[in-house]
């Protein structure tokens, strides 16, 4: 790696720690290049613009998450992966609901000019599908899981759903006084075992 790499991800991780602590529109690069101990002309070395920085953030800790959280024991059966893959969300909820709140805060950031950014982002997606493809195809070998018709309807719908769900109840407080009984992060482990109840065999 070289040194400008090395100093282009210092100013990523400097700048995701902010994102996750603040609002992102409360955030400037004068105030990313003050962290950074840089000067702000030093900063558009690395990155044109704030949008070119915003974007290698969320592909950075996509990256990361996909990493850390989706990667699976061999020898498991196939409707185990599956579990553990519904249930990531879960546990990335309650470890890190700052995460969520950030993608929540980045769709809303995202804009036609902004996407034309998003190829890195957007090929990492495939990873997730490949993973629960895979989980998937070993299950109906060892008869764990039932055969779905459209898989990739299936695997966007439930993946969406879940994704959505998370960045709502990270971004929002409690608004009713019913939500001051729902446990969030239980709730996000009950859509995903809705899911896996379909799946199973």
């Amino acid at each position: 790696m070289s040194v400008k790499d090395i100093r282009r991800n210092c100013i990523i991780d400097i700048a995701i720690k902010m994102f996750l602590k603040e609002s992102m529109a409360d955030i400037k690069i004068k105030d990313i290049a003050n962290k950074a101990r840089i000067g702000e002309a030093t900063f558009y070395r690395y990155f044109p613009n704030r949008a070119s920085l915003i974007t290698a953030c969320v592909t950075y800790m996509q990256e990361a998450i996909g990493k850390h959280y989706f990667a699976f024991e061999k020898g498991e059966r196939g409707f185990e992966k599956l579990k553990v893959f519904y249930h990531r969300f879960y546990e990335i909820f309650k470890a890190h609901q700052e995460y969520y709140k950030f993608l929540s805060e980045f769709d809303a950031y995202c804009t036609p000019s902004t996407r034309k950014n998003l190829e890195q982002y957007s090929a990492n997606m495939d990873y997730f599908r490949e993973v629960y493809v895979t989980a998937y195809e070993e299950g109906l070998e060892d008869g764990t899981v039932r055969e779905i018709p459209d898989l990739d309807h299936y695997y966007y719908s439930t993946t969406h759903a879940l994704l959505s769900l998370c960045k709502k109840l990270a971004s929002e407080g409690n608004i009713t006084k019913q939500d001051e009984f729902i446990n969030k992060a239980e709730e996000v482990r009950t859509i995903g075992d809705i899911f896996l109840y379909y799946l199973k065999a």
